[in-house]
């Protein structure tokens, strides 16, 4: 008995064996659901009917359902025929036995449609808004693939849909500037463990003029959207069009430059999310690669031309190394390469990050300066082409707030200029300091060797100081301010020797000051020119709003240099005050016995007055002077003449105007031989016998002039006067009074 029933159990065995084999791999015709399927189908959306010739039902022995084998499928969505190479709907086992049509999923595939009949798929299982940015992205190409589709229990489309298939000479519009052309690639869909992995690999496709080929892309689906990973390749051209889209496409922050144009090969890693509403979040890259050439054109800067007088706006690159990153907390960049300056290349190597939190810049980096021209005016110093040099610095700053220099090492040759810990303000003024060492030749003489440290106060020491640039801006007010407001210390100077740009230098200068809120409120200067010629310099508080700078030196020569419009000045004494407001300084300058020789516009007045033996001497010997005073005032770079007299032995001159520094000189005034007014004087009762005795002038006194144009090329025209102006007369008066006061002393 039990033998029968082993083969009984053996036959029956065998027979669901081949009975499940035949149903997998051949199937059984039947129309049992053949009404049904295409009534579903049009439930399921209006729009779409579906047709076929036959249905087969086949056993699934791996999830134990059957499957409807649909035999020449096609879709017509809204008339438009989507030719199809395979549909399966996927039913549980009992809907053969029964009325129930429980649909698990449906399985579709299609050769070579066009790309656009994606969406006529799609909107039969895609919610509307994504339906209609799928067909606005996908333009034009070909498609062939398989969708897998599930259902839910109650017949409704689930959200676990797929789709693997190939993707050829298509174009897609990510943006309406930014879209991918002649695309081909591979789609492959696989299921994990809490969604869905689509893999596409490009096998050929631009974005604009830059190759594609090779790049890969990760879409991982899950219920909260989609984090995607992917590896760009972009090998080819570049322009300002392409990289602002595509700073837009990623979020990034707007380009700020004229033009781009280059030529690269750059791998980028980018991951970000895309929430259910296809809004990216999370975004991070990391782009490597090699940029063979690029141009930048710049917004010229003029801080920049300071320090780099030839510097050009437009910059070009090549052979640079390029590293660029971007998390949640920050962004960065590393660039090692060539910059071209004049016709040569200097190697650079620089690191930047951004802080998303605070907002700040992180700028570290080397830079060969070789073929620069350097010029640090502050300094008197300059460098020209094929010197070797370079910088070396590390900068922290947020744009208009604050720029902080960890530090700032220039070198060339034995010059070297290093900057540690200085804060500057959004108006780079100083706001902090820790330590300076300057180090710098000019011509290959040592211009200036001294050391400044701030600790609780500020000490400046050293063997030598090159004084020029403060001498120039002596008389000038400038709206830059050196200090910021948050500035406040006390100063102690101390120097072996400073350079004044002539022979006078200045020995033992030593200096002490306060500075508070940015601002000198005291000051006193002493030093040498020989054991009994000095000069001094001081500055002190009246109220609030004004304070008074003074300086008085024996010799005139280094503070006269700077003014451009007159060469070959020597001797005189000098004594200088000046009352400075917030806006406005009011000045009173005393020079006292000097000479001058080579002022050209002063002989050409001569000779215009016919004064030429005067004007021979001029160009000879020099003419001297007793004094010269004037008074002005000072806005900016404008200083206005109120009034100013020259007396001397052979010629005396009162003039006024104004004096645009650097641009333009603007005078007007009376010139009159020292005979002539002599005898006028002499005219006058009981004061020309007290001054100068009894003469009698006759003919023509002296000249009215003119005098306008830039320092080195200023135009003169004079005219013949009769008589004095009682100003002239009562100047001179005062003048000559005060000197025989002098004499009598």
């Amino acid at each position: 008995m039990s033998k029968i029933f082993l083969k009984f159990f053996l036959t029956v065995l065998v027979l669901a064996f081949f009975l499940t084999l035949f149903l997998s791999y051949f199937g059984i015709e039947t129309d049992k659901f053949d009404s049904f399927i295409k009534t579903k189908a049009n439930e399921v959306n209006r729009h779409v009917k579906l047709d076929f010739e036959k249905t087969k039902i086949h056993l699934n022995p791996t999830e134990l359902n059957l499957v409807v084998r649909l035999q020449d499928p096609k879709i017509l969505v809204k008339d438009n025929e989507i030719i199809l190479t395979k549909l399966d709907l996927f039913l549980p086992l009992r809907s053969f036995f029964t009325s129930d049509f429980l649909l698990k999923r449906s399985e579709l595939a299609f050769a070579q449609n066009n790309i656009k009949d994606l969406t006529k798929i799609t909107n039969i299982f895609l919610p509307k808004f994504i339906n209609k940015k799928l067909n606005k992205i996908f333009n034009k190409g070909i498609i062939e693939g398989e969708f897998i589709i599930p259902f839910e229990s109650d017949g409704s489309i689930g959200k676990d849909y797929g789709f693997s298939g190939k993707v050829s000479d298509a174009s897609i519009n990510l943006t309406d500037k930014f879209s991918i052309k002649k695309l081909n690639t591979e789609i492959n869909h696989t299921k994990i463990d809490n969604g869905d992995n689509f893999q596409l690999i490009i096998k050929k496709g631009s974005i604009y003029d830059l190759d594609l080929t090779d790049s890969k892309m990760n879409l991982e689906r899950n219920e909260n959207g989609i984090k995607t990973q992917s590896l760009l390749r972009t090998n080819g051209k570049i322009n300002f069009n392409q990289v602002n889209a595509i700073s837009k496409l990623f979020n990034l922050p707007k380009i700020n430059y004229k033009d781009i144009n280059g030529k690269v090969d750059l791998k980028t890693n980018i991951n970000f999310d895309l929430n259910k509403k296809f809004r990216v979040k999370n975004l991070n890259y990391l782009t490597e690669g090699d940029i063979f050439y690029l141009e930048i054109d710049t917004k010229e800067k003029k801080f920049i031309r300071e320090y780099l007088p030839e510097y050009d706006p437009k910059l070009i690159f090549k052979d640079t190394k390029v590293k660029l990153s971007n998390y949640e907390s920050n962004q960065s960049g590393e660039f090692i390469g060539s910059i071209k300056v004049k016709d040569n290349f200097d190697n650079f190597n620089i690191k930047e990050i951004y802080n998303y939190n605070d907002k700040s810049f992180n700028v570290k980096g080397i830079i060969d300066l070789t073929n620069s021209k350097i010029k640090i005016s502050k300094l008197n110093y300059n460098k020209n082409y094929n010197k070797k040099s370079e910088i070396n610095f590390d900068l922290k700053f947020i744009l208009n707030k604050y720029y902080n220099i960890n530090k700032l090492n220039f070198l060339a040759d034995k010059t070297k200029v290093l900057l540690s810990n200085i804060k500057l303000s959004k108006n780079f003024e100083v706001e902090d300091l820790k330590k300076l060492e300057i180090v710098t030749f000019e011509n290959d003489i040592k211009n200036n060797d001294f050391l400044i440290k701030k600790n609780k106060n500020v000490v400046i020491s050293g063997e030598i100081f090159d004084a020029q640039p403060l001498l120039k801006t002596l008389y000038k007010k400038s709206d830059k301010k050196t200090f910021g407001k948050n500035f406040n210390s006390e100063i102690k100077i101390n120097f072996d020797k400073a350079l004044t740009g002539t022979d006078d230098i200045v020995s033992s200068i030593g200096m002490i000051a306060s500075i508070n809120k940015g601002s000198y409120n005291k000051l006193s200067l002493k030093g040498n020119f020989s054991k009994d010629e000095i000069v001094e310099m001081s500055i002190y508080q009246i109220d609030k709003d004004k304070k008074t700078l003074q300086v008085i030196s024996d010799r005139a020569r280094p503070f006269i240099k700077n003014f451009e419009f007159i060469k070959g000045f020597e001797g005189g004494r000098l004594e200088y005050e000046s009352i400075i407001s917030n806006k406005i300084s009011n000045s009173n300058l005393v020079i006292t016995d000097f000479k001058v020789s080579k002022v050209p516009a002063l002989a050409k007045l001569l000779t215009l007055a016919s004064l030429q033996g005067i004007a021979d001497t001029l160009s000879g010997e020099g003419i001297r002077f007793d004094s010269f005073e004037m008074k002005s005032n000072t806005e900016g770079n404008l200083m206005n003449i109120e009034d100013a007299l020259a007396m001397g032995p052979a010629v005396s001159i009162l003039l006024n105007g104004y004096v645009d520094k650097g641009k333009i000189v603007s005078l007007r005034g009376t010139l009159v031989p020292a005979t002539k007014l002599n005898s006028i004087i002499a005219s006058i009762p009981l004061v020309g016998d007290i001054l100068v005795g009894k003469k009698t002038g006759e003919g023509v006194v002296g000249v009215s002039f003119k005098m306008k144009g830039p320092p080195k090329d200023i135009k003169t025209t004079v005219n013949p006067i009769k008589t004095l102006t009682p100003r002239f007369i009562v100047r001179a008066v005062e003048k000559m009074k005060k000197k025989k006061q002098e004499e009598a002393k």
